[in-house]
């Protein structure tokens, strides 16, 4: 799971991953919604890359610290990935997914890294 994540998210294949790589599309402003939901999701990876994952601040994301933020440690990342998905899917934000929703937001469960995890796993097998 390590290796495919480095090799996917290192466009310019130089060995590690830039904060560009590491946000991809979701950076293009062309791609946001309306309602600034992708936009908050973007600053909120973004903070998360510079003040989590990029442990050695040096703006890349190392074979190591890809390996520290994909195999998980003691963070539940299944809880917050769920919380990110509800989040993402919740337009009417009552806290509560609806059946309409879930089909009108299928392409965030789709993208998601939850429903890709159980891929990767079944690739290192």
């Amino acid at each position: 799971a390590v290796v495919s994540t480095q090799s996917t998210g290192d466009e310019n294949s130089d060995g590690k991953i830039s904060l560009a790589e590491y946000v991809g599309e979701f950076a293009d402003d062309d791609d946001m919604d309306d309602d600034n939901d992708d936009q908050d999701w973007v600053e909120r990876e973004k903070k998360s890359f510079q003040e989590e994952k990029d442990k050695n601040n040096d703006g890349y994301l190392d074979k190591q610290e890809v390996a520290d933020w994909i195999v998980p440690s003691e963070v539940n990342y299944s809880l917050e990935e769920a919380k990110h998905l509800i989040e993402r899917a919740d337009t009417n934000k009552d806290g509560v997914l609806s059946y309409q929703e879930v089909i009108e937001n299928h392409d965030v469960f789709v993208g998601s890294q939850a429903t890709d995890y159980g891929r990767l796993l079944h690739e290192e097998l």
